[in-house]
């Protein structure tokens, strides 16, 4: 191992770490690279959280033909990097994130203009739509990379954005910049969430085999699951667990999702991740019991009319993902709201991303 590439291992766990602390990346959304030589360059591996992450566990790729070699897979997006390094020869370190506020501006599918920023100039490219892991979609966004070669941030519709530097600190500042700058752009257009008035606490459980700990107004009771008669708010915890494997259940309740549970509709994913974690779709029923176990199925979150969400997950960690992404899922269908350019993902690439997910990811995760 040349000492170049040792220090690009180190720099990839750092930025990783950054990242995380920042808010502007978490689990294994997104991917971190370095350029290490004329001709490679390495990168994050697929399915592998960040928090956890090892240097031993980084994949050395090809920037020619996105060839690599060890024991983990690498990101499903190399292709997207080894594009990036090929058409810009003094970039060194490519940040690919998920963040909140960039990825709300993208589902508009245009560039964010109107602004100097002494980081990102007067533009802000947006990459067309294509599948995660797609020729379409690095295609697109080798398109926005050749029209805009002074940009150092991209939008990608529907799914994300792209940070170049010539170094990890420059990726990092770029990232930054382009979360500042979304964040102006969408409050400008849609302002903050409305302050709804605070729906009953169905409190957070945790499943114990046949039975559940429910945690909520500062106490903690144990339910049966198939109990005879259970209060209003266990009953729709037991309600969630007899409907999938679910070990986690919390209630939502920040403003963006109560204002989408108050609309009273199903929530289309403007998202991919939205789509990958909690489902296709997250309907909105009232919260009864037998709505709520036939409104879950095959998702992992369920909206409640006036009363935010419930959120599901087989770990406690995954359940925290769920509320994230339904959080800014629902930043982006109040953005939707008020830009008509905003698109959601069709129903057809929303079912493939969800069971892509199951079958790939979630089962690589469950095996770490």
């Amino acid at each position: 191992m040349t000492a170049v590439e040792a220090r690009g291992r180190e720099q990839i766990l750092q930025a990783a770490a950054h990242l995380t602390a920042e808010g502007l990346a978490a689990r294994t959304w997104g991917n971190i690279s370095v350029r290490v030589s004329e001709c490679q360059f390495l990168i994050t591996p697929s399915g592998l959280a960040y928090e956890t992450l090892r240097e031993d566990q980084l994949v050395l790729v090809n920037i020619a033909d996105g060839a690599y070699r060890g024991q983990h897979k690498p990101s499903s997006e190399r292709g997207i990097h080894a594009g990036a390094y090929r058409l810009r020869p003094e970039v060194n370190f490519i940040i690919h994130t998920h963040q909140y506020w960039a990825s709300v501006a993208g589902v508009a599918g245009t560039a964010v203009t109107g602004f100097h920023h002494p980081l990102l100039g007067k533009r802000i490219p947006c990459a067309a739509y294509g599948l995660p892991g797609t020729k379409r979609l690095r295609q697109a966004v080798e398109t926005e990379e050749a029209a805009w070669p002074d940009c150092r941030a991209f939008l990608m519709r529907n799914h994300g954005a792209l940070c170049l530097g010539s170094g990890m600190e420059d990726a990092f500042a770029a990232a930054k910049a382009l979360e500042e700058v979304c964040k102006a752009r969408v409050l400008d257009r849609i302002g903050e969430a409305k302050a709804l008035p605070a729906p009953p606490d169905l409190g957070f459980s945790r499943r114990r085999g046949d039975a559940f700990l429910l945690a909520r107004e500062g106490e903690e009771k144990r339910y049966l699951i198939d109990g005879a008669v259970l209060p209003p708010a266990a009953a729709l915890h037991a309600a969630l667990y007899r409907a999938g494997r679910f070990q986690y259940i919390a209630h939502e309740t920040s403003p963006e999702v109560l204002e989408a549970s108050a609309a009273g509709r199903r929530l289309r994913p403007f998202l991919d991740d939205l789509a990958q974690i909690a489902g296709a779709d997250v309907r909105c029923v009232t919260p009864d019991p037998l709505r709520v176990k036939r409104a879950v199925r095959s998702r992992n979150a369920v909206l409640l009319h006036h009363m935010g969400a419930l959120c599901a997950g087989g770990t406690e960690s995954d359940t925290e993902a769920v509320g994230l992404l339904l959080r800014k899922g629902c930043a982006a269908w109040r953005y939707a709201m008020e830009e008509p350019r905003c698109r959601p993902l069709s129903a057809a690439d929303a079912a493939l991303q969800r069971l892509v997910y199951q079958k790939f990811y979630e089962r690589k995760k469950d095996s770490c």
